[in-house]
């Protein structure tokens, strides 16, 4: 590990993010950091919102220069990149969780490309040693591949292996955190405006029944008190209001959120914006609350610019108003969810659902239950309603029943996301399906007084019918088709016949190009 001169300073504490794919143990990890049970209460055991906690450790005690450390937990699936970013990009360290048994996956690679765009320092943690037979060299050549060099591969990036289920490992993870924090140091605590007393940054934000809108954020500068003024853009708009609340990740009331702490600020009366910047100032200041405002439009600007890929910009510039040749086809929904960022996730997965041209048009989309107002919006739309991680008002459920409303409810992201997909892939199937009967091979062909092929065969599989229609294969190529006209055996004329009989069939339009040695397929069209 390299070395610093940097002088350390302690006026923030750590800010640590953990990041890695779906299932590779982060969440079990911070639960042995902090003796909680945190894995047990998400839904299958995925976590699909951020969170964030501080914790004093034993092994950060006097000898150390920091004695507490800030986590955020951040979810794994791929629908949670933009949840992700937010976590990297205010950390000082991240650990990339990789399991031992698994490797690399592809939100390990979005993880890899969030920490080679942050200035945060990492530490690969490869979790679940304590599985046999591993080969955590193949880890490391993987991770190098992807330009992660880890110590002993050519690089000074550390690499701790523990087991989140026996917590093997753990106490060497949170010395080298330590370690890694009194060589390299933290970025100093965010510069505040004037007149501002703290600044921070909001990770999450869900709706309440009890507690209204609640925002879990980061404060990364100065302090925020109960009582202070809150300061906040929302849509363009400039927002003051008095603090009247915080709690910790436990639920435990709090009076301050200091530099580096995480916690959550209730009694919002808006929904705090994702990825939005919050001061505080002990006077109802309009001006520094305009120049926040102003701040964060620059700063999404910046952030929506470097995001915009070189597809975007040629669809930009070159799409023109080119003719489709198939309209694309909606299904229109309205999608609640219990927070800011899980429906961003949605919203953000459901764009990518496209169905041999059948995709989703969102009517609607919000925090919070589903209330008549949805329901009434679903029935003039003809929508149907994605609930995610919330609850359907009594009078909405009954309106939605009497009006033939389709409301689905979700404690899981995938499964939402994979029925869309499937209710799609029904809207795209064919209106007309073929439904096989049957199978015969031709073994003789008669040329009647009028010119008609009579094409004579045994049955080889289920049925030959009469009425229905019918290929003429040879090899692999379709040489004729048509319907069954005529369907006799000997001189009886017949309405099917089964397997192992005989026949003679006259196909129309026609069979002229029928020989010895082919195969009919016999089908009827299901609609």
């Amino acid at each position: 590990m390299k070395t610093s001169t940097k002088t350390q300073s302690n006026t923030r504490i750590p800010i640590i993010t953990i990041l890695g794919h779906v299932d590779h143990g982060k969440t079990t990890i911070l639960d042995k950091i902090r003796n909680a049970n945190v894995q047990l209460k998400e839904v299958g055991g995925i976590t699909q919102k951020i969170s964030a906690f501080t914790i004093e450790h034993e092994h950060f005690g006097d000898s150390k220069n920091f004695s507490k450390l800030t986590f955020i937990d951040t979810p794994g699936h791929e629908a949670f990149d933009l949840m992700r970013k937010r976590g990297g990009d205010i950390a000082d360290i991240v650990l990339l969780i990789v399991a031992a048994d698994d490797g690399l996956k592809p939100q390990t690679l979005e993880s890899i490309e969030i920490i080679k765009a942050s200035r945060a320092k990492p530490i690969v943690v490869v979790n679940k040693v304590d599985l046999p037979n591993l080969d955590i060299e193949k880890i490391k050549r993987e991770l190098a591949n992807n330009e992660i060099l880890v110590e002993g591969m050519g690089g000074d990036i550390p690499l701790v292996q523990v087991s989140g289920k026996t917590g093997k490992g753990i106490p060497e993870l949170l010395d080298t955190i330590a370690l890694l924090i009194d060589v390299e140091g933290i970025r100093n605590p965010d510069e505040l405006p004037d007149r501002s007393t703290g600044r921070a940054f909001v990770l999450e934000s869900v709706k309440d029944n009890s507690k209204g809108n609640v925002s879990t954020v980061i404060a990364t500068g100065g302090e925020l008190k109960v009582g202070d003024w809150l300061v906040y853009g929302l849509k363009g708009e400039t927002y003051i209001e008095k603090l009247k609340g915080f709690m910790s990740e436990t639920g435990e009331k709090i009076d301050s959120l200091k530099a580096g702490y995480g916690g959550k600020i209730i009694g919002v009366s808006n929904l705090l914006e994702l990825g939005a910047v919050v001061l505080s100032s002990e006077t109802n200041d309009k001006q520094l609350a305009k120049n926040i405002v102003t701040k964060d439009e620059e700063i999404r600007t910046e952030v929506e610019a470097e995001e915009e890929t070189p597809d975007a910009w040629f669809a930009e510039m070159f799409g023109g108003e080119e003719e489709v040749d198939e309209p694309v086809q909606k299904l229109n929904i309205i999608v609640k969810s219990s927070s800011e960022g899980s429906l961003q996730a949605i919203l953000k997965s459901l764009e990518k659902v496209d169905v041999d041209g059948f995709s989703v048009n969102v009517i609607d989309s919000g925090v919070g239950d589903v209330w008549m107002r949805d329901v009434e919006m679903a029935r003039v739309t003809k929508s149907i309603i994605l609930a995610f991680e919330v609850q359907v008002d009594n009078l909405a459920a009954a309106e939605a029943r009497s009006s033939k409303i389709l409301i689905r409810q979700y404690d899981i992201i995938y499964k939402l996301v994979d029925e869309v997909n499937d209710v799609l892939t029904a809207m795209s199937t064919p209106k007309e399906t073929e439904e096989d009967l049957g199978d015969a091979e031709i073994k003789e062909i008669f040329v009647l007084s009028d010119g008609k092929k009579v094409l004579g065969g045994r049955v080889s599989n289920g049925l030959i019918k009469r009425g229905e229609k019918c290929y003429v294969v040879r090899g692999d190529d379709i040489v004729a088709e048509g319907r069954i006209v005529s369907l006799k055996h000997g001189k009886e004329d017949i309405k099917e016949t089964q397997k192992g009989n005989d026949f003679g069939a006259i196909i129309e339009p026609t069979s002229a190009n029928a020989e010895v040695g082919d195969k009919l397929f016999c089908f009827k069209i299901v609609k």
